[in-house]
């Protein structure tokens, strides 16, 4: 088992939800830390009394806040190619706040000159602050996200139970009717049971409601779509024991992070020397697929347009008119 520091970070880290959570969190956690703070430093030069100082403390909130977007937007990038690891993590937080402690710095040193503080004593003051300042608020959208994440796991808990429950509807009333047609077995459901790395069911679900699934350390998140809502489910277990259980079924891999439902493929698209594959629901964000995939999933969407020509012959010809004017029945 790979230590924490090597495993790879979750991909809520890096979502817009998360984003945003941390982002208001800082602005807030900030605001109350140095109205505490304030009283018993010379170097804290905020306020909005006097314009330049009210000026200065706008631009420099503004300067961070972009600073956190631009920093965790080329993170977001970095991930969809590259592993980032927990202490790589780490490292990318420290360096943002290098960046916001040197605007503070810069701006206190050029319009608010302190006599008789170095400039290094400064700047080691303001990176004491800012990663303060920031390490609560990155705890708290931490807790934020994995709570949000236990809520989207009792959705998909909810769903599976509808799901059973209608699967066992449709099985009893099939077994009633006692009809074992050709016609009735392509009607029924295609389930899929997905289970934890001890082998404990976790989620059956259709094939018609399954759009994705992404891969993330040791953990699976799925997604499905539920009332017109795409929802997730987060399953722990490896990525092979799941792609046992999706043998003969309409998902292929496409990346080493994502399988996809082929049924749900809009279209398959190039776009700066890299395959992207488009999903028929404009919620869901493009996804990669790799170079060592890419032939895989053209085989599989061939296959796919084949077969449904075939079922669009058999259709045209169980339609086609007898010599007497009637239709085949």
């Amino acid at each position: 088992m790979k230590p924490v520091t090597e495993r790879e970070i979750p991909k809520f880290i890096v979502s817009r939800r998360y984003i945003s959570v941390l982002i208001a969190s800082i602005i807030l956690f900030s605001v109350l830390f140095l109205v505490i703070y304030k009283p018993f430093s010379m170097a804290v030069w905020f306020g909005s009394s006097q314009t330049l100082n009210f000026s200065f403390t706008i631009l420099f909130y503004l300067s961070s806040i972009v600073v956190l977007i631009l920093s965790r937007t080329l993170m977001y990038t970095i991930y969809n190619r590259l592993d980032i690891t927990v202490m790589t993590y780490i490292w990318w937080i420290m360096a943002e706040n290098l960046v916001i402690s040197l605007i503070y710095t810069l701006i206190t040193v050029n319009f608010f000159p302190l006599p008789g503080i170095a400039t290094p004593t400064l700047a080691t003051r303001a990176l004491m602050c800012v990663t303060i300042i920031l390490a609560l608020p990155n705890a708290f959208a931490l807790f934020y996200a994995a709570y949000c994440t236990k809520c989207e796991e009792l959705e998909a808990s909810q769903y599976q139970y509808q799901q059973l429950e209608k699967e066992f509807r449709l099985l009893n009333s099939r077994q009633q009717d006692m009809r074992a047609t050709t016609t009735s077995r392509l009607d029924t459901p295609k389930m899929i049971n997905l289970h934890d790395n001890n082998g404990t069911l976790r989620l059956s679900i259709n094939t018609d409601a399954l759009y994705y699934l992404e891969s993330e350390d040791n953990y699976i998140k799925v997604y499905y779509k539920h009332k017109e809502r795409i929802l997730s489910y987060m399953l722990r277990c490896r990525t092979r024991s799941v792609e046992q259980s999706l043998k003969e079924t309409s998902m292929v891999r496409c990346h080493r992070s994502y399988i996809v439902n082929i049924n749900k493929i809009q279209f398959l698209e190039e776009d700066k020397r890299m395959h992207y594959i488009t999903l028929n629901d404009k919620s869901i964000g493009r996804i990669p697929v790799s170079k060592s995939y890419y032939d895989k999933v053209l085989a599989s969407l061939n296959a796919l347009q084949d077969q449904q020509s075939k079922t669009e012959i058999m259709v045209d010809n169980s339609e086609e008119p007898t010599r007497d004017g009637t239709a085949h029945s």
